[in-house]
C-alpha cells in the first residue's frame, strides 16, 4: 500500500477505502515504520583526532605513574604472555608455568613434595568473579632458576624434538579442513621459586587498601620450588592469511611443587582464604580428594562444558564449546591436550591415534 501503491488493483483500492480494519492496520504499520526511521536517523560520524590523541596521552601518563612490582616487569620482559604471581590463585597454579632443575636451585635438599599431578579434574570458573588484574599482592620473592621459560616458534620437527626431548606426535588421519604446514612451538625448561614474606604481603595489602589473612609462621619464609616442562606444541592453521588455529596438539612434562616446610594442606587453606579467590572456586579446590595429585582444569562457565572420557584406557576430560572441542589427559608423566575447531568425536579420534 505504501511501498508499491501502483501495484494495487482498482478492486483492492476500493476495498481498502471502504474497510476500516484495513485502514487501521495500515496506519499502525506506517507509525512503526516512521518510528524505526527516526531511530535509525543517527548523526554522521565526525572523528575528533586532536581530542582522541589528548585522551590517549593522558591514559599513557597514568599507566606510567602506576608502580609495578619488580617481578612483573621481569616476567613481562622475558615472557610477555605470563602473568605475575600477584594473587593466591596464581600461587596455586604456579606449578603449571615453571620448569625443572631442583638440583640446580641451591635450595635446601630436604624438601616436601606437595604437588605432582597424575590426573585431571575440571573446575568451572567465572572469570568475572576473580580479583581484577589491578589488585597485585606481593606474596614474596620470585626467582627464575636460572632464567624464565621462553617460547620459540619452529618449522622443523626434528629441531622441536631435539629441544624438548618430547616426540613429535601425529594422528593416523586428519579431519577434512585440517591442512597446510605444521608450526611448532617449544617452551624451554626453567625452574622457579617463591619465598613467602609476611612483611612484604602486609605492605602490599596496605598499599592496595585490602585486608589479607595473616600469614602463618609455618608459611612465612617457606620456599616453594616449581618444576615443569618442557612443552611442545604442534599447530595447524597458521599458514597464509589464517591466524586461527584449526588444530593444536600439546604435551608437557607434569609439573611438581616442592616445599621447604609447609605442607600442601597448610598452603591450600591459607591461599584459598585470601582476597581475590571466589568462595565457589575455593570450595571446589577443597572438595578435590587428593589435590596434591590432581591438575585442576579451569573451565569458563557459560562458554564450555565437560564430560569424562578415556583416551587409550587413560581417564581424560572432554571439553565441548560452541567453536570447537578439546580433550586433556595425563599419561606416563606427560600432560597431553588436543583441541581445535573440531567436533568432540574428532578430537577424541585424533587423541586416540597419536603416534
Amino acid at each position: 500500500m505504501s511501498d508499491e501503491p501502483l501495484a494495487l488493483t482498482a478492486s483492492d483500492q476500493s476495498h481498502f477505502d471502504g474497510c476500516a480494519e484495513c485502514r487501521s492496520r495500515h496506519e499502525a504499520i506506517a507509525n512503526r515504520a516512521r518510528a524505526s526511521s527516526a531511530m535509525l536517523a543517527v548523526p554522521s560520524f565526525e572523528p575528533q583526532p586532536v581530542a582522541a590523541l589528548a585522551t590517549f596521552r593522558k591514559h599513557l601518563a597514568g599507566q606510567g605513574a602506576r608502580r609495578v612490582p619488580f617481578y612483573q616487569r621481569w616476567i613481562d620482559r622475558n615472557a610477555p604472555r605470563m602473568r605475575p604471581l600477584a594473587t593466591p590463585v596464581m600461587a596455586i597454579v604456579l606449578s603449571a608455568i615453571l620448569v625443572t632443575g631442583l638440583a640446580a636451585t641451591g635450595i635446601a635438599v630436604t624438601m616436601l613434595r606437595v604437588y605432582a599431578p597424575d590426573h585431571v579434574t575440571p573446575v568451572p570458573v567465572s572469570p568475572s568473579a576473580f580479583a581484577p588484574a589491578s589488585l597485585l599482592l606481593d606474596y614474596g620473592t620470585v626467582k627464575w632458576l636460572p632464567a624464565p621459560p621462553s617460547l620459540q616458534q619452529l618449522s622443523d620437527p626434528v629441531a622441536a624434538h631435539a629441544q624438548t626431548g618430547l616426540p613429535v606426535l601425529m594422528p593416523a588421519a586428519l579431519p577434512n579442513g585440517i591442512t597446510g604446514p605444521v608450526t611448532y612451538g617449544v617452551v624451554s625448561q626453567a625452574a622457579g621459586s617463591l619465598t613467602f614474606d609476611a612483611k612484604r604481603l602486609a605492605a602490599s595489602a596496605a598499599k592496595q587498601h585490602v585486608n589479607v589473612k595473616r600469614m602463618p609462621s609455618s608459611i612465612d619464609g617457606n620456599t616453594l620450588v616449581v618444576n615443569a616442562g618442557p612443552a611442545l606444541l604442534e599447530v595447524w592453521g597458521l599458514s597464509g592469511q589464517s591466524q586461527a588455529p584449526t588444530l593444536v596438539i600439546a604435551q608437557t612434562r607434569v609439573p611438581t611443587v616442592d616445599s621447604t616446610g609447609a605442607s600442601q594442606a597448610e598452603l591450600e587453606n591459607y591461599l584459598l582464604s585470601q582476597p581475590g579467590v571466589p568462595p565457589d572456586f575455593a570450595s571446589q579446590i577443597k572438595a578435590i580428594k587428593d589435590p596434591s595429585t590432581t591438575l585442576p582444569l579451569p573451565i569458563p562457565q557459560g562458554l564450555a562444558t565437560t564430560e569424562s572420557t578415556t583416551v587409550n584406557g587413560h581417564q581424560a576430560t572432554l571439553i565441548k564449546a560452541v567453536i570447537g572441542a578439546g580433550v586433556v589427559w595425563i599419561q606416563n608423566g606427560v600432560i597431553y591436550a588436543v583441541g581445535g575447531q573440531l567436533t568432540p568425536d574428532q578430537v577424541v579420534a585424533i587423541a586416540s591415534t597419536l603416534h
